[in-house]
């Protein structure tokens, strides 16, 4: 009697003679089951010899359609267990929401870690960033986000002191409720969305292999009257945050 397999083998129709790539042709049906959510976060899927030796492609084809899925946050590979599906990633909508609340109404339980937090006169480069006078206190504020008890991002904000919330009550809410809390009401935020690796420190606090590519914000928040509020720097593991936007033609 054959054995059942213990991982997901996808049931991939390829056409030899188009003019799209066999790894593509591979990989777009099993994202497909993934966003679906036919295949489930956890799932294990073929290795990339099996793979080859089923759909009988050569085995850097296998590898590209896996790397593609694994660029796309799909699939994640884990040392002794193989390649799994991806946990579920929280996708920000282009709108003035807080990551915070997002997480909260994709049902996920977010939590917050303050990892440092601490006064300081600004230099010359704070005070251009937070556009005051050189010598302005300003708080400077580092956190990592959790996504059900996993890490998934961290924070790092400069703020003028004199409106700076309290380390308890970032740890209970999102930075713009604790501000609220202050007085300052964030209207308007200007961001600026790049990818880059992720350094040592970075890496191990967000448990992902070292260089591993981060998805990297910085974001600059206006209070009522047009001034700046705060600055930040964030950084998100990519398999568990995407941006999502919706784009309208004129």
């Amino acid at each position: 009697m054959s054995q059942v397999p213990t991982y997901f083998e996808a049931d991939v129709r390829l056409d030899r003679n188009s003019p799209v790539p066999l790894y593509h042709q591979i990989a777009q049906p099993i994202e497909e089951l993934i966003l679906s959510g036919q295949l489930t976060p956890g799932t294990r899927l073929e290795d990339e010899l099996s793979m080859a030796r089923r759909l009988n492609v050569s085995r850097p084809t296998a590898r590209r359609a896996l790397q593609q899925l694994g660029d796309h946050g799909l699939l994640v590979r884990r040392r002794g267990v193989g390649t799994q599906v991806a946990p579920t990633r929280v996708h920000r909508p282009n709108a003035l929401s807080t990551i915070f609340d997002q997480m909260k109404a994709d049902g996920h339980k977010p939590s917050t870690e303050v990892l440092s937090y601490g006064a300081s006169p600004a230099n010359q480069e704070v005070s251009a960033k937070l556009e005051v006078a050189p010598g302005t206190n300003v708080t400077t504020i580092r956190r990592l986000r959790m996504i059900d008890r996993q890490p998934a991002g961290l924070m790092f904000d400069m703020i003028r002191s004199s409106i700076a919330p309290a380390a308890t009550a970032l740890e209970r809410d999102s930075f713009e409720s604790a501000l609220a809390e202050r007085g300052v009401v964030v209207t308007m935020a200007r961001q600026a969305v790049s990818a880059r690796k992720a350094s040592g420190p970075e890496a191990q606090l967000l448990r992902i292999p070292a260089s591993s590519t981060v998805l990297s914000i910085q974001n600059v928040s206006y209070d009522e009257s047009g001034k700046i509020a705060a600055y930040g720097e964030y950084l998100f593991r990519a398999d568990r945050f995407a941006l999502k936007n919706t784009l309208f033609a004129h």
